[in-house]
């Protein structure tokens, strides 16, 4: 596995320079230029607004209840698409492209989970917490006391009193019983 990502990590740069060498070779360098600066701002734009609807859909989900595993990966594949449209390069640009469009992320997710789907369990829990649950649990803790020590923090380090501090009575000028 190290060795695929070592030559992946040595192969991907290079396939990225060929690729923007036969672009600016075709429509020229400063319009090879121009469409990796739009990549770049499409992908951002793509982010903030993308990722801020499916953060809403996921909460959605999650408010009605439901699992909410289609809509945090579509939100994961989105982040990831953007991403790549952010990294210069034409390769990254088009499979970040396949990642943002819905028929094929429908696509791309049939395929993960294909591949990945033998390798996890599913394990469901259910719980409720209604009022009455939440009730019963704030009722078993009613007995509940804390010893503590108030310590006034108007006073001065020196141990005198603040100008603001109220002025208590003595203790020798408390009437005895």
């Amino acid at each position: 596995m190290f060795v695929i990502i070592l030559a992946l990590l040595i192969i991907w740069p290079i396939a990225e320079l060929f690729v923007m060498i036969q672009v600016a070779q075709a429509i020229g360098f400063f319009w090879m230029l121009m469409l990796l600066f739009l990549s770049t701002v499409g992908g951002i734009l793509v982010l903030r607004h993308r990722g801020r609807v499916h953060w809403e859909r996921l909460r959605g989900a999650v408010s009605e209840r439901r699992p909410p595993a289609r809509e945090a990966f579509d939100g994961f594949m989105i982040t990831a698409g953007a991403a790549l449209l952010i990294i210069p390069g034409f390769i990254t640009t088009g499979i970040g492209l396949l990642l943002l469009f819905p028929p094929t992320r429908y696509l791309v997710r049939i395929v993960l989970f294909m591949l990945f789907a033998s390798r996890f369990r599913m394990a469901t829990t259910t719980a409720t917490w209604s009022s009455r649950g939440y009730n019963a649990y704030r009722g078993s803790r009613a007995d509940y006391d804390v010893d503590g020590e108030a310590v006034d923090v108007t006073d001065y380090p020196d141990g005198e009193a603040g100008p603001d501090a109220p002025q208590l009575p003595s203790p020798e000028s408390k009437p005895k019983t």
